[in-house]
């Protein structure tokens, strides 16, 4: 005990000037003051171990000080002015909705016409166009601002940690020339994001983003509604990069082997599980910290002794934080620490009330004992990180122990599968999706227990912040319960009789059968009833936000897609929740016109699926995201009036633009196509206006049952249009509280008599036929009705 006691007096050294500003000396007179005392009640030995706390106290506080004393780096100076800046790019993407986040070491800074060298990192963000490696030499120009300080979270001080010290939105950015590509770092970085594309390509979302989360600490294209799931129930620490988290993952693996291959080779199979995940995350600071933590969790198992891991868990407390006190302040690294030593010391007598309980009850053996060791891990680590967890985020899920026991051990499993999935994708793409096809299957039982457990009234309770002060007092009262904890072996049970044993088998062979008959029922239900296809037309105007998207599934299951809206994460998942999750092809894509809020999300889809032909209207734009989805596109065909292609039964026929180089603004020649099945007719018009409009018109033949209205519902509509079309359902895409005002009250006023179905509203939009009737539903609305009754 004497270790971990030292590095909690070095903890609270800087806890003395972190937390309330108090002098150095403050720290260990504390233990030095209960020294003579300690001497007369039980001699030199502990008075010894006292002195040696309050040294090592007073160390750690003036190491805090030291660090917290240093000024902020150079480039604050320039805070609140526009400032040219020569640096490179120091972090990998950290992506958004359409945008990338970069950290950029500063070298150089210019500022009221004056160069100076400097030093000091920036976070800026720019378009997702602007891709950018990790080391590339970079000059940016624009406001470089101070962070702000938020109400429940002080972003400022979280960012000057890492030495950043202002923040540029959309600065102009020029490259000077290319990154050092040999460097390790740039390697790393380079490979993870490689295998989180090939994870991408395997899997649909969100499981791909919950896969890249767990495997490599990259959640920031998790749904936001999805991360606030995890939050509430516990799982948070899936997607973070954990000491904690990885410990539970080489533990398990430990565990399994054990029975199969004994104590000595258990160890391979547990430490390649650690190996791969120091990989894959990219082997920077916090993942060697956190292979560290679970390397001492390990190692314990291993000797037999898991005790013993909490006096090398407390040196590498004292080595990380001498090296980097800033780590002291991260509720990242104060929850590794916590939840590891909760491992420790917590886990054996958990498992051993958990197997007592079973035995009382009559259900000794009953329950397989790695997953009771399971349970034990994960209530072990809860428990231990409750205080911190309470005073960082102001909510404890009083759900999470119940939600935590039965997904660690699939958690495990997907994090073995997404593995090897993004590695194999890497090597040939067709492995990757073979392994996605396994890997599925966890990571959605993963996603269903955060939203169910999610869902439970009182999941999560919002508790009062009453500080740090508060979370010290609430963390040694749990030292005290974990010190005979520590101190004393939990006892071992003996074995149930023979009898009692023979029922645990029977009732375990009855678990595992039903929990086979359930995996089976949902293989069928999720994986294997869509094969084939719908058995009808569905034409889905996805909800994509402020942009068009649709997707056609023809009755056979074939699929064309008609732009991809302005993001590429929102179009992955709106496909991945119509589409089957293993369905990674597309027959074609077409693309009405070049403006970003059509084509930004396309990109991203050629490089998911395997897209067979791709259609445009021939004319290009000269954009970063046009010429991104030119370059993943290759070849493509043009679209023109008259032109016509057919999928499985469904007819597209081309109705503009015309054959002739149009002129004009770009919306003038967006193609305008008909989807016709049966006697069922939807009309798809782009963004086409006015002066297209009349074009059709007075050609004629417009006739549709359901109307895409143009332009996501502007006011740019000639007079008659919507007569024209016949439809009596008209479709709207827009985005919720869109800066244009879309749709105009001018546009909904003059669809007066139709139903009118709008995705910033009804959401997801499907129009569904047998080609004798038409059926059209939304997420807050549905009716149908026959071809006829629209043509009147």
């Amino acid at each position: 005990m004497t270790l971990p006691f030292l590095a909690a007096a070095w903890l609270l050294g800087f806890a003395v000037v972190g937390v309330w500003g108090a002098p150095a000396w403050v720290a260990g007179a504390w233990f030095a003051a209960a020294a003579p005392g300690m001497w007369a009640l039980r001699g030199r030995g502990p008075a010894l171990l006292l002195m040696a706390a309050a040294v090592l106290a007073v160390l750690g506080a003036w190491r805090f000080e030291q660090w917290a004393d240093e000024p902020l780096p150079d480039l604050a100076r320039s805070l609140g002015g526009d400032v040219t800046i020569e640096g490179r790019i120091d972090s990998e993407p950290d992506p958004g909705l359409t945008t990338l986040r970069y950290h950029v070491r500063a070298e150089r800074v210019e500022a009221g016409g004056v160069w100076r060298e400097t030093e000091g990192r920036a976070l800026i963000t720019v378009r997702e166009t602007e891709s950018l490696s990790y080391g590339t030499p970079v000059r940016l120009s624009g406001r470089l601002e101070e962070p702000p300080v938020l109400e429940a979270f002080d972003y400022r001080a979280f960012l000057a940690r890492r030495d950043i010290v202002g923040t540029m939105s959309f600065p102009r950015v020029e490259r000077l020339g290319d990154g050092p590509r040999g460097s390790p770092r740039a390697l790393a970085a380079e490979m993870r994001l490689r295998l989180e594309r090939s994870m991408q390509a395997a899997l649909p979302e969100p499981a791909a983003s919950l896969g890249s989360g767990i495997v490599m600490g990259r959640d920031a294209t998790m749904p936001r509604d999805l991360t606030e799931a995890f939050r509430e129930t516990g799982l948070a620490h899936f997607v973070a990069v954990s000491g904690s988290n990885i410990a539970l993952v080489t533990a398990l693996a430990f565990l399994l082997f054990v029975p199969l291959v004994g104590r000595n080779w258990a160890i391979l199979p547990a430490a390649a599980s650690l190996v791969l995940y120091v990989f894959l995350a990219g082997a920077e600071e916090t993942v060697v910290r956190s292979g560290i933590m679970a390397l001492i969790v390990l190692v314990g198992f291993w000797l037999g002794r898991p005790r013993s891991g909490l006096a090398a868990l407390g040196a590498a407390a004292i080595v990380m934080t001498a090296a980097q006190p800033r780590l002291a302040l991260e509720a990242g690294f104060q929850l590794s620490v916590a939840s590891t030593a909760g491992l420790i010391v917590f886990g054996p007598w958990i498992h051993y009330g958990l197997t007592w309980i079973t035995a009382r009850v009559g259900a000794a053996g009953a329950i397989p004992n790695v997953l009771l060791e399971v349970a034990a891990l994960s209530l072990a680590a809860w428990m231990a990180a409750l205080p911190i967890i309470w005073v960082t985020f102001g909510q404890v899920s009083l759900i999470g122990p119940l939600v935590n026991i039965p997904t660690v051990p699939v958690f495990a499993l997907a994090f073995w599968l997404s593995g090897a999935a993004a590695i194999a994708g890497a090597v040939w793409e067709p492995a990757g999706w073979a392994i996605g096809l396994v890997a599925y299957s966890p990571l959605a039982f993963i996603i269903w227990m955060a939203e169910a457990g999610a869902s439970l009234p009182r999941a999560a309770v919002a508790v009062p912040r009453f500080g740090a002060e508060a979370a010290l007092v609430a963390t040694v009262a749990l030292g005290a319960l974990g010190w005979p904890a520590y101190r004393y072996l939990a006892p071992r049970l003996a074995p149930p009789p023979e009898a009692q044993g023979d029922l645990a088998r029977t009732v375990r062979a009855g678990a595992l059968a039903g929990g086979a008959g359930a995996l089976v029922a949902a293989v069928v239900v999720i994986s294997l009833w869509p094969i084939g296809g719908p058995g009808e037309l569905q034409v889905a105007v996805l909800d994509v936000g402020q942009g068009d998207a649709i997707l056609v599934t023809t009755p056979n299951g074939e699929r064309v897609v008609v732009d991809g809206g302005p993001s590429g994460i929102v179009l992955a998942r709106e496909l991945s929740d119509v589409l089957p999750h293993w369905q990674r092809g597309i027959a074609a894509v077409v693309l009405t016109h070049a403006d970003a809020d059509h084509v930004g999300g396309l990109p991203a889809l050629l490089e998911r699926f395997d897209v067979g032909r791709v259609y445009d209207n021939g004319e290009t734009r000269d954009t970063a995201i046009f010429a991104r989805f030119a370059k993943a596109a290759g070849a493509r065909e043009t679209l023109r009036r008259g032109d016509v292609f057919e999928v499985d039964g469904v007819r597209f026929e081309t109705l503009w633009p015309v054959p002739e180089t149009s002129e004009g603004p770009r919306n003038a020649s967006s193609v305008v196509l008909r989807v016709t099945y049966g006697k069922a007719t939807i009309l798809l018009t782009g963004d086409i206006e006015e002066t297209a409009q009349q074009a059709l018109m007075a050609r004629g033949g417009l006739d549709a049952h359901v109307l895409k209205v143009p332009h996501h519902g502007a006011s740019t509509n000639s007079d008659g249009f919507f007569e024209a079309s016949g439809a009596w359902v008209a479709v709207i895409s827009a985005g919720e509280g869109n800066r244009y005002g879309h749709p105009t009250d001018e546009t909904l006023g003059n669809l007066g008599g139709r139903a009118v179905l709008r995705t910033d509203r009804h959401g997801r939009v499907t129009i569904v036929s047998d080609g004798a009737s038409i059926s059209v539903r939304a997420e807050h609305w549905e009716a149908s009705f026959a071809p006829a009754e629209g043509e009147g």
